[in-house]
């Protein structure tokens, strides 16, 4: 009896293992993205980060504190320890730092800057990996369009050897032709498992996107034609809209403040204060006031003005390199997309209107004995060939406009 509840157990514990392994998760574009925002781990912590940097600028804002200081006598010859009644001494005091040239006022604006580089730093982690789920997302997609392709012709090719290997049996047909149609089965299989194997990398780093372990299945959506754009108009919104842009331009600015708050370090800041004396001066109990401040004769913040007045020239030429590297960036990518654009209208009027027909024509013939094993195979083998680059094609197009839309760091137009 015990042998056979381990056994139950065991067997309910596979089965469970195993409805884990196959949960089915279909996903459209848009609901991928709404749970890589909700779940994507990168993002929380991002989002940690900027909360911490924002805490900094409380910081800033924030006063020096007053110093209390006290002396009371320990031991002195002739008198009892601690003696600090009436006839004793004791003195207090109290300081208090005032920041003078505006140096506080200059701390918090250097503060919010750098709130705002996390800011447009957050953007662009969304902006990378939002682009990174797309293409993850549509290389499964097409990946699957590809393979219950592949399973038709590959079924369809089966057929042909199951009736082939009865035929040869029988004598009717030479053994070499079922080896010839095998070894083309045997290559369409391994093209269709280099497919499987890219839909499964790009399945992973969707998955881990998205933080999910379900199996995802894309549904594409039905694509629209691409509407003509404008490449100058392309590289001013990229030129409005790139956090890595606002990124350098925020670097600039904290250049600019650092440099301005370095100039203020050069002067000295004020601190007054407040003391009582009861025996240690030249009268019983006295009140006395204190003011103090750096004498800059040697030190006025030099060297880390100098170092600042660089830093901006060095902001300055990251800039424009940045400007530059997005106008190469976006025309490059409006090029393949036009490219990829043209090649895939090629594509659909010369293939899909009038091959797929072909293609059942050419098996029925062959099956009907009307048309040679030779000729059969180098259609066939055209036939996959241009599944594959029509595919291909397809994919290409839609990544192409991805990769636009990452490069301009806006969503266009319908596509």
């Amino acid at each position: 009896m015990k042998k056979y509840f381990l056994l139950f157990l065991l067997y309910a514990c596979c089965t469970r293992v195993s409805g884990q392994a196959t949960d089915t998760l279909k996903l459209t574009l848009a609901e991928s993205e709404t749970l890589f925002q909700k779940n994507n781990l990168m993002i929380l912590a991002s989002h940690y980060r900027l909360s911490s940097v924002q805490a900094l600028e409380i910081q800033a804002k924030l006063y020096d504190n007053p110093v209390i200081s006290g002396e009371l006598p320990a031991y002195s010859p002739g008198r009892k320890w601690f003696d600090v009644g009436s006839s004793g001494q004791k003195s207090l005091g109290i300081d208090q730092l005032i920041t003078l040239a505006g140096k506080r006022n200059k701390r918090v604006l250097l503060a919010k800057e750098q709130t705002r580089q996390e800011e447009f730093s957050f953007y662009e982690l969304l902006r990378t990996l939002k682009y990174e789920l797309r293409q993850s997302f549509y290389t499964i997609a097409y990946a699957n369009e590809l393979v219950e392709k592949f399973d038709t012709q590959m079924n369809l090719l089966q057929e042909i050897i199951k009736a082939y290997e009865i035929q040869s049996e029988k004598g009717n047909v030479a053994l070499k032709d079922v080896v010839r149609l095998k070894t083309e089965y045997i290559q369409l299989s391994a093209d269709r498992n280099a497919v499987i194997m890219e839909s499964i990398a790009a399945r992973q780093s969707l998955q881990l996107l998205i933080n999910s372990t379900d199996f995802i299945v894309p549904v594409k959506e039905t694509a629209e034609e691409t509407e003509m754009i404008d490449l100058s108009g392309l590289i001013k919104t990229a030129q409005t809209n790139r956090s890595d842009l606002r990124y350098q331009e925020s670097l600039l600015r904290e250049g600019e403040l650092n440099y301005q708050y370095q100039k203020a370090l050069a002067y000295p800041d004020l601190t007054i204060g407040a003391g009582y004396n009861q025996q240690g001066e030249y009268i019983p109990n006295l009140y006395s006031l204190r003011l103090g401040f750096d004498l800059p004769f040697f030190n006025r913040n030099q060297g880390n003005i100098k170092a600042a007045e660089w830093q901006i020239k060095v902001a300055e030429t990251d800039r424009q390199q940045k400007l530059n590297q997005i106008s190469s960036e976006v025309k490059a990518s409006f090029n393949r997309l036009m490219e990829a654009e043209r090649e895939y209208k090629v594509s659909q009027q010369s293939f899909q209107k009038g091959f797929p027909e072909v293609n059942r024509s050419v098996i029925e013939n062959f099956n009907k004995g009307n048309i040679s094993l030779l000729e059969f195979i180098d259609f066939f083998e055209n036939y996959n060939s241009a599944i594959r680059q029509v595919n291909q094609l397809s994919k290409q197009r839609r990544l192409a406009w991805e990769n636009l839309e990452y490069v301009v760091g806006a969503t266009l137009t319908a596509h």
